[in-house]
């Protein structure tokens, strides 16, 4: 494998598989997106919450990360005060909230409007909790729809988690990082119940939706690079994903912040069934019974010449992911860096399936250069197994 810089003249990126689709389900996208910001007395970063929006409803990073859904600019409404700041909320608590808001014209907050993501704005020190878990240890926000009568309204949660992202980022840049992923989904997937729009990937590449969740912003959210502050921008964003890039073969994390060319490492997947996920269902993977070994091909390829080489490592979701603590793959590859053309193996052991889709998932992380550095770029890749 080659270290030194590569010229561009006569390079060709060596062949690899489509990359995955975000698909519709059918349901609607906001066409005109509003944000109503519910922010609460006492919290002392209201100031740069609604600063933050203000810059994402005029900067490109929303329009880059959502019009290709049909989904049109970005309006901020004038925000509104809950006077006080509970401790501990539940999440009927806050679907109460917007109902008794929003229940006619003359509400405290207007009437109910399918187009307006109601967006609570939790301070430090007010925890959203449920039976599906609490802010701050399984997450640290999440969008849904309610009921107004007979509208369906979107509404999301962003929790205030120091340190949830990682110890490098400072707590307000946690808060954006946070209210950019659940805005882009939102608004793309306003409706995940009951009327879906933008909510899983395409056949071939189901295992991304198991992964990730699938929608938009999940998509990226697990790449090394995913948090960055968008070019004349001041404040941070979780990058989402683009399936126009991802057809044209760039990167499809948007925006794009680094000079890098487009590259990833690609398992060699075949057709197969996956009876657990529907009756009959086709999609891409390998098929390796529990116990049995099987070496498969890796990949390597860049959209043009790269100075050197970068890394490759892989993950077992169960262990990842899930944070289970026996993996249900072992994972082993026989080299950890390559460059366009490179072909890496990886020899796979499953160990236990998840019941949820009768199987097994892995990850690979491309990162080329180190995090902090202009030219640094992580991506991802997945193979299902089933047995």
């Amino acid at each position: 494998m080659g270290t030194g810089p590569v010229s561009n003249s006569g390079f060709q990126p060596a062949s690899h598989p489509a990359l995955p689709r975000v698909v519709t389900l059918g349901g609607p996208v906001m066409v005109h997106p509003k944000v109503l910001p519910i922010m609460f007395a006492g919290d002392s970063g209201a100031g740069d919450v609604q600063s933050f929006l203000t810059e994402l409803a005029g900067t490109p990073a929303w329009g880059s990360a959502t019009s290709e859904y049909g989904v049109g600019p970005l309006t901020i409404l004038p925000a509104v005060t809950v006077t006080d700041a509970p401790q501990s909320i539940s999440d009927s608590g806050l679907q109460s909230m917007v109902a008794s808001n929003t229940s006619s014209a003359t509400a405290p907050w207007g009437a109910a409007d399918p187009e307006t993501i109601y967006l609570f704005v939790l301070p430090q020190g007010t925890i959203e909790q449920d039976s599906y878990g609490a802010c701050c240890n399984e997450y640290d926000g999440y969008h849904d729809e309610t009921k107004v009568g007979s509208t369906s309204v979107s509404y999301a949660v962003s929790c205030t988690c120091p340190g949830f992202d990682g110890p490098s980022y400072t707590t307000l840049q946690e808060r954006t990082i946070d209210m950019s992923h659940e805005l882009f989904e939102a608004s793309t997937d306003p409706f995940p119940n009951t009327n879906p729009a933008y909510a899983q990937e395409d056949d071939d590449d189901i295992v991304w939706t198991i992964v990730t969740d699938g929608e938009v912003s999940d998509m990226c959210e697990f790449n090394d690079d995913a948090n960055a502050v968008p070019m004349g921008a001041t404040y941070m964003i979780q990058r989402s994903w683009s399936n126009a890039a991802a057809a044209r073969g760039d990167n499809p994390c948007v925006p794009v912040v680094t000079p890098t060319p487009y590259l990833n490492s690609y398992p060699t997947l075949t057709a197969i069934t996956d009876a657990t996920l529907a009756p009959g269902f086709r999609t891409q993977g390998l098929n390796v019974p529990i116990g049995q070994s099987k070496t498969i091909d890796i990949k390597l390829s860049s959209a043009a010449a790269t100075d050197n080489t970068w890394t490759v490592q892989v993950y077992d979701y169960q262990s990842a992911v899930v944070g289970a603590r026996s993996p249900g793959l072992s994972l082993s590859l026989d080299q950890a860096s390559g460059r366009n053309g490179d072909v890496l193996h990886l020899t796979i052991v499953p160990k236990s399936a998840n019941q949820q889709f009768g199987g097994e998932a892995f990850m690979l992380v491309s990162d080329y250069g180190n995090p902090g550095d202009p030219d640094f770029e992580s991506q991802l890749s997945m193979g299902l197994v089933t047995n």
